[in-house]
């Protein structure tokens, strides 16, 4: 979590265009905006104020988040530390895609990063009963991926239901079936869908946990992305949307009421 969090503040640091070294007023947020730009405001405050007190606020920040996850009961804990993870993943990308135009592979590429650290992490051990997270796991990887669809469409501009080649969409793939009609990006879609639950169902379980957090992660970004960029309802709802799924990634991987640890749930499993 810590450093999902550095990460992001080294990107928001480099991200600066050389005059905010000597006028921090003309600092950016990561979608390329100025921090001051009134729409989709983000938590940039300290950063306007230069960078000695964007570093104390974020040493500030990191000690408090640390702190508080570790004061937390074992799941609840989990939920925030997830819950950090998807709000600065998201943050993040938005350096790496918009600032640094590294496309959308950057999202993939570091969604992938942050998956096998996450597994790794969290699971740290394999058991018998290993694959019955898997499996419970991928319906909740089902959920971004079925509202990064339904967004997709509904951003669509009004023109495109009569026109499709005014089709809406930063991915080429969906775009190239957007074109095709809305009944060719939803069987697209569809088919995807089905491959990615089977693939993660028939891979290696670590393998398959692993690619679980990568469709998580980057279907995550694909629908926060309408939220943030396209309606402009600020950095809010992809925190809320990454609460929501951080809540659901614990109660189906850890389900045991009186769960202390990863390996107590695997533990528990295995005896019952």
């Amino acid at each position: 979590m810590i450093g999902a969090i550095l990460f992001c503040m080294v990107n928001t640091l480099a991200g600066q265009p050389e005059s905010f070294w000597h006028y921090p007023e003309t600092a950016i947020r990561g979608d390329g905006l100025s921090i001051y730009n009134q729409t989709n405001r983000t938590f940039d405050f300290f950063l306007g104020r230069g960078w000695m007190p964007y570093l104390l606020a974020c040493l500030i920040y990191l000690s408090a988040a640390f702190s508080f996850v570790s004061l937390l009961p074992r799941k609840a804990a989990l939920t925030a530390i997830f819950s950090f993870l998807f709000g600065h993943f998201f943050e993040a990308n938005n350096w790496l895609v918009v600032r640094w135009h590294l496309g959308l592979n950057a999202t993939t590429m570091y969604g992938f990063v942050l998956a096998t650290i996450i597994v790794f992490a969290v699971f740290p051990t394999m058991s018998s009963t290993f694959g019955q997270i898997v499996k419970r796991l991928r319906w909740m990887m089902l959920v971004p991926m079925f509202l990064d669809m339904i967004n997709t469409l509904v951003g669509q501009p009004s023109s495109y239901w009569l026109h499709t080649e005014t089709a809406h969409e930063a991915n080429e793939v969906s775009r190239f079936f957007l074109i095709h009609g809305w009944y060719a990006y939803v069987f697209w879609d569809m088919f995807y869908f089905s491959a990615g639950f089977l693939l993660v169902s028939i891979l290696p379980r670590r393998l398959g946990l692993i690619c679980i957090f990568i469709f998580t992660l980057t279907h995550f970004v694909g629908a926060s992305n309408w939220f943030f960029y396209e309606w402009r309802m600020g950095m809010e709802t992809p925190v809320i949307f990454g609460i929501i799924l951080s809540v659901m990634i614990v109660m189906l991987a850890f389900p045991t009421p009186d769960i202390t640890t990863p390996q107590d749930f695997l533990s528990n499993e295995a005896a019952a």
